[in-house]
């Protein structure tokens, strides 16, 4: 039932939206707790389509899903309204790629959220958010193409998609997962293949962004896993050696090239990346009992806390002109909530304790201490540390700087409410860790 009502409202909001967002917002919000509601009481797609399943870890997930996207269509303004229906869909969706324990519905779902990111970094405004998108699509059509040819040749190597079931035997089926991992690489951001994130996720309208980077990156983070898992286990050695390399470079690039860009989303963009390269952590560690944990809790941290920042900068952007770090000066006198929520989500990326952020790189890295991989953890927290300098650089330019400007920025109660959602979840999961654990433990 969830997946039905979130389609269903899907496509009623259109109807409504371009006369009154109020109601479309509603609709979708209202579409968001019933589908939270049914997934409570176990009836999600399980119940309506076979290769699907529904377990504890897979339910905390979607909870925060939708929570999150609950949060970004109270944030949205007139000229956005398009990208709620567009989560609708996306929610649903997302949905189905999270239960599936089928590889082939998951290759499927996983290109039509491919597709849905497409249209939603299509709301362009000008040309920097023109430049974003075609950045965005042209990097989504090479990973589908590389993904779907490591598919077509593991196809010829095992006679059934279900996840308990694939044949993870045989040196083709190791060249099928690596041209696949490339592929899915490039959503995840993992370096090489970053460079359209660090300028898509700067160009394009910051709402789509939030979704792009925070909701879509965590779904595809915890769904791959599952999918994944089996062959990681098969080929213990090449998973410690192609996710601690891509673990390393992706997190160490990310913050040094961070910590030289002026421009504020550039900086979240690039620090979203360097998160991607912490996630893969407990992808090299999947021999611990604690790696789909260390998944887990990170998509669930990051979701919250990297949609929360980059809504607060088009909040910004759209109300101040706000786009580099300069413009951020005396921020906290001018935009007091915004500065509020801003510094406590950015507190939680760097990993401040009794934040989530804190927690999620706690449960990653000790996974990897479990699988005995100290020379990749010591190397995360050395670049946790690094990270501490470009946060603490945004937090001096909003507190201790004073503001050229003197004009309020006030926050709607859209965009208070969705932020008080998300800050709830990350101080939620900053505290409570047992949740993702005992979610987690029988997998």
């Amino acid at each position: 039932m969830s997946f039905v009502v979130l389609i269903a409202a899907g496509l009623i909001v259109p109807i409504f939206y371009r006369n009154n967002i109020f109601i479309a917002k509603m609709i979708a919000v209202i579409a968001f707790i019933l589908a939270a509601y049914f997934i409570y009481q176990g009836n999600s797609l399980n119940a309506i389509f076979p290769y699907f399943v529904l377990d504890k870890a897979t339910q905390l997930m979607e909870f925060a899903l939708l929570a999150t996207l609950g949060a970004v269509s109270l944030a949205l303004t007139g000229f956005e309204r398009p990208l709620i229906a567009q989560m609708l869909f996306l929610a649903g969706v997302s949905l189905g790629l999270l239960e599936t324990n089928n590889f082939f519905i998951y290759v499927v779902l996983f290109e039509v959220i491919a597709i849905i990111s497409y249209i939603l970094v299509a709301n362009i405004r000008n040309f920097n958010n023109a430049e974003g998108a075609i950045k965005a699509f042209i990097a989504g059509a090479v990973a589908s193409g590389i993904i779907l040819l490591g598919f077509a040749l593991f196809s010829f190597t095992t006679d059934s998609f279900n996840y308990a079931q694939m044949n993870v035997s045989g040196k083709f089926t190791l060249i099928a997962v690596a041209i696949m991992l490339a592929g899915i690489f490039y959503k995840l951001t993992i370096v090489p293949m970053h460079g359209w994130a660090a300028d898509a996720y700067s160009q394009v309208n910051h709402a789509a962004a939030a979704i792009l980077s925070g909701v879509i990156k965590s779904v595809i983070l915890v769904a791959t896993f599952k999918a994944f898992y089996k062959f990681m286990i098969a080929y213990p050695l090449a998973t410690i050696l192609i996710f601690s390399f891509f673990a390393v470079i992706t997190m160490t690039l990310a913050n040094f090239m961070a910590l030289f860009q002026k421009r504020v989303s550039k900086i979240l963009a690039y620090s979203s990346i360097a998160h991607s390269g912490y996630a893969l952590i407990p992808f090299a560690a999947a021999a611990s009992i604690y790696s789909y944990a260390g998944v887990l809790y990170y998509a669930i941290a990051y979701i919250f806390m990297q949609t929360s920042v980059f809504l607060i900068l088009n909040d910004l952007r759209r109300e101040a002109g706000i786009k580099y770090l300069k413009d951020l000066k005396g921020l906290g006198k001018r935009a007091p909530l915004h500065s509020f929520f801003f510094t406590i989500q950015i507190f939680s990326l760097a990993g401040i304790p009794l934040l989530a952020g804190f927690l999620a790189k706690a449960v990653a890295f000790y996974a990897g201490v479990d699988a005995g991989l100290w020379v990749i953890v010591l190397i995360a927290a050395l670049n946790s540390a690094l990270a501490v300098a470009y946060y603490a650089w945004i937090i001096k330019h909003i507190y201790f700087d004073e503001a050229k400007h003197n004009a309020v920025i006030k926050m709607s109660p859209g965009s208070l409410i969705g932020q008080l959602i998300l800050l709830a979840g990350t101080i939620y999961f900053g505290i409570v860790a047992a949740d993702v654990i005992n979610a987690t433990v029988s997998f």
